[in-house]
């Protein structure tokens, strides 16, 4: 557990979204940023210092990837301690009929501020079936709605509006946020964010700049779903 100060108040939480799987974590000094992608996809990359980077797969080169100077970059499975937050990783791997080229893909989990947080990459629900007891009991889950897609010559297999919400049943997160769906600009041709918030029974979800979360805060009795503008 993570406290703002000596007599025990505890800092928020700041998520900030920057597009397909990237985000960035925010808690008192510390900066985790999960999953920076590169130039290519018709998005901005994200810019700054971070702590901690979390990387989840071996398709984009180092030299391509934003916050490459972190203190602490970490690149699959394992268990780790950073700053006083837990982190898991879980790594599995994507096999492409076409090409037999191995996609490596991680899923993280991560307590900060006494706050379970579940990213799930572009993982499918076999993938997610293989480890739900590891992941444990998940505060906010960051779940990809985009669906099978193309990149470059490579088809894509990753969850889609009605597999993601059947996960997010299994998995029963108080906060989920989508993520890696079709926005303007993006260059890789997904599923958009209505399908899925008509597939969650027509939620209405105003895309707000960034989630400030403390864990008292969190929904008691429901599933709340969380839209990101993209930071």
């Amino acid at each position: 557990m993570i406290f703002g100060s000596e007599f025990g108040i505890m800092e928020a939480m700041q998520i900030t979204w920057y597009g397909q799987a990237c985000f960035k974590i925010t808690s008192g000094d510390t900066t985790i940023v999960l999953s920076p992608f590169g130039k290519g996809l018709g998005l901005n990359p994200p810019r700054g210092k971070a702590d901690v980077v979390l990387l989840s797969g071996n398709d984009v080169g180092k030299e391509d990837i934003a916050y490459a100077d972190a203190a602490v970059v970490i690149e699959g499975e394992g268990e780790y301690e950073v700053r006083g937050i837990l982190i898991n990783g879980y790594t599995f791997f994507h096999t492409h009929k076409e090409s037999g080229a191995i996609r490596k893909s991680t899923v993280y989990t991560l307590i900060v501020d006494d706050v379970a947080v579940c990213h799930l990459d572009n993982a499918t629900h076999e993938h997610v079936d293989e480890i739900l007891e590891k992941i444990g009991a998940v505060d906010v889950l960051l779940v990809p709605i985009g669906g099978t897609h193309m990149a470059g010559k490579e088809e894509v297999h990753m969850l889609g509006a009605e597999k993601a919400v059947a996960l997010i049943s299994e998995i029963e997160p108080r906060i989920v946020i989508p993520m890696y769906y079709k926005v303007p600009g993006l260059s890789m041709d997904l599923e958009g964010l209505p399908v899925f918030l008509k597939a969650m029974g027509g939620v209405h979800a105003e895309p707000q700049d960034k989630l400030t979360i403390k864990r008292k805060d969190l929904p008691q009795d429901e599933t709340k779903v969380i839209t990101l503008s993209i930071g």
